[in-house]
């Protein structure tokens, strides 16, 4: 490759570099944002307390980073309290503490001294052109991050509860509601409090409720009860309040408030922005089972069972359901449909913890179904007029099997046989049902028999050995018990065909390769033809006797090629397809002549001689070519 070649690659070389990396940055660009994330907070002298509420005049250090990349200009925090201002020109600015990787830290400090809220805000150029730091918006608190100074106040905490253990969350608590003991008393903190302010306890069997009053939308589902006052931990400010209550629902949720709000959280040293909600659940559960544990089938009167836990008198239960018409076709032919359940039976059943769970059994029929047919189904629950699926999820299934059984009788259909002693099978493919009766008419003039035997299915015959058709009929009975309903017969037969066949087919050998003299080339052949008056031709078979046997069945010529001397017996068989047979023999005298060689000159010997005279002709030359040179 000449020099001009090679600086024009390295030239083509890096402009292609050069715009890869050109691409690079602009998609870097593309996804940044000036929008400052908060890290964290420090307080001095509290850096193990895991808590938003502060003595006055603390040192709070917060931290805040940025897109490394884009090149912010500044950050600040705005916010109210404690000196800050919501105007970003004259807020608290933030110092630059160091990069890591594609992000930049900046921290600031300021002096807790009331109620104080803030957030980021940070900008490229001028300052009027920046981004403040989202939050999640709750909007009793408003998105804002909260500092609380201990000695005004602050929202309560959720401190313990008695007579309930934790249920696999910190916000779940179990009691059982159906106990002599049903009294349930929490507690709560508050900082800075005392004994003139007042802290509410929140109740309602609806968490939606709840969350309403939080936001000041109220209605009777709720109930508030002024907690105790309780002393606390002075140190920090700490002021406990308490509130018992009778525990006689399922589900039970509540919440605290005093004037500061209501009791929220936002994770370690972050913002309260989410209401916390906690319930009590007496353990309550409810499922719906078919009654038929069998495949359902379309003579069934489709029932279910729905069982519950710890339901209350008030509640409903029932199945909401839809059908379609198939697998092969969707189309809904029963729309979402609601039925009512009847309960059946009330009784209790001691659980893990101890305690007596009272069980109820609720029962609905929705009728019956055509066979093929996909039915969707749940257990829904009315409970206060609210409305609660079983599963949450995709609704169960079920399909409609068909009740008529499936029958097999061996032997099968069009058997042929020259035995008269014919064992018949039997096979029964019900969806569910109990042999009931088994009868046989065997087509030869016997009178119907009972062949019933639900042990072995099977039943032997003896037929008069006489050649003909003869048609045998199976007639069962099967006894299902429909859900709900009185035992029905179902029926069902199968017929099966026996031909029998005791006579032998026929067999002519027409000609054949002649036989009275030896045959020299080992070539034969022959000619044939058979038939059979009844059954038909099952195979026709010829034996060489030299261990090759050939199937020649639907042909009437055949050849074969010995190549060993010999006297061989030929066989030609024909069997019918009732097993009966016939056989011919033909006689093959086999002599083979070997011819010897006449052949004058070996060439094998010639071959070597050309070859030795073109070898020696190649070197000759290639020595007269190195002299002359």
């Amino acid at each position: 490759m000449n020099n001009k070649k090679i600086y024009s690659l390295v030239t083509i070389l890096l402009i292609t570099i050069s715009m890869g990396f050109g691409s690079f940055d602009f998609a870097t660009q593309a996804a940044s944002t000036t929008e400052p994330i908060f890290e964290g907070f420090v307080a001095e002298g509290f850096e193990d307390f895991e808590g938003i509420n502060f003595p006055n005049n603390t040192v709070i250090t917060v931290e805040y980073s940025v897109d490394r990349l884009i090149g912010i200009d500044g950050v600040v925090i705005v916010g109210s309290g404690s000196n800050l201002t919501l105007t970003p020109a004259t807020s608290i600015a933030l110092n630059f503490s160091h990069s890591l990787v594609d992000r930049s830290y900046y921290t600031g400090s300021f002096v807790l001294t009331s109620l104080t809220t803030f957030k980021g805000y940070s900008w490229i150029g001028e300052i009027n052109n920046g981004t403040y730091e989202e939050l999640e918006i709750f909007n009793h608190l408003e998105p804002w991050h909260y500092l609380y100074v201990t000695d005004e106040g602050t929202p309560p905490e959720f401190l313990s509860i008695t007579n309930a253990t934790t249920a696999g969350s910190e916000y779940i608590f179990y009691s059982s509601s159906n106990q002599t003991n049903n009294t349930i008393t929490v507690k709560y903190v508050a900082y800075g409090a005392n004994e003139n302010d007042t802290v509410t306890l929140a109740l309602s069997t609806y968490r939606d409720t709840i969350t309403d009053a939080s936001l000041g939308v109220f209605n009777g589902d709720v109930a508030f009860l002024e907690m105790n006052y309780e002393e606390g931990n002075e140190t920090y400010g700490q002021v406990i309040y308490n509130a018992s209550f009778e525990f006689t629902d399922r589900t039970l949720f509540f919440s605290a408030n005093n004037s500061f709000g209501w009791d929220s959280w936002g994770g370690t040293n972050e913002v309260r922005t989410q209401l916390i909600i906690y319930m009590i659940s007496n353990g309550f559960f409810f499922e719906s089972t078919p009654l038929q544990q069998d495949k359902i089938t379309d003579l069934d009167n489709i029932a279910f069972n729905i069982t519950t836990y710890n339901s209350t008198d008030i509640e409903e239960f029932g199945i909401s359901y839809y059908v379609s018409e198939s697998i092969e076709n969707d189309t809904e032919i029963i729309p979402l449909t609601t039925i009512s359940a009847t309960l059946d039976q009330t009784y209790t059943l001691e659980n893990v913890f101890g305690n007596n769970d009272t069980v109820r059994q609720y029962l609905v029929s929705i009728g019956s179904l055509s066979s093929g047919n996909l039915l969707y189904y749940e257990g829904y629950n009315l409970y206060y007029d609210a409305f609660y699926n079983e599963t949450g999820g995709a609704m169960k299934l079920i399909y409609i099997y068909d009740s008529i059984p499936e029958l097999k009788l061996y032997p099968v259909n069009n058997t042929y046989s020259r035995d008269v002693n014919i064992t018949f099978y039997y096979e029964i493919e019900a969806v569910r049902g109990v042999l009931y009766s088994a009868e046989m008419i065997f087509g030869d003039g016997t009178p119907i028999t009972d062949v019933y035997d639900p042990e072995t299915n099977k039943t032997n015959h003896i037929y008069p050995q006489v050649t003909g058709e003869y048609n045998a009929t199976l007639f069962i009975s099967i006894n299902i018990t429909r859900v709900n309903d009185v035992p029905i017969l179902v029926n069902q037969s199968v017929s099966t065909i026996i031909y029998l066949d005791f006579e032998n087919p026929s067999l002519n050998i027409i000609s054949h390769t002649a036989n009275d003299s030896a045959i020299t080339d080992g070539y034969v052949e022959t000619y044939f033809e058979y038939d059979d008056a009844y059954s038909g031709i099952g195979r026709v078979w010829i034996f060489w006797d030299d261990g090759i046997v050939q199937n020649v069945t639907d042909r009437t010529f055949a050849f074969h090629n010995y190549v060993k001397d010999g006297i061989y017996e030929v066989t030609i068989m024909v069997e019918d397809k009732a097993g009966n047979q016939i056989n011919s023999t033909i006689i093959f005298t086999i002599e083979l002549v070997v011819e010897t060689p006449t052949t004058s000159a070996s060439y094998a010997t010639l071959g070597i001689i050309l070859s030795l005279l073109i070898i020696g002709s190649i070197l000759n030359r290639r020595n007269k070519r190195i002299n002359r040179k």
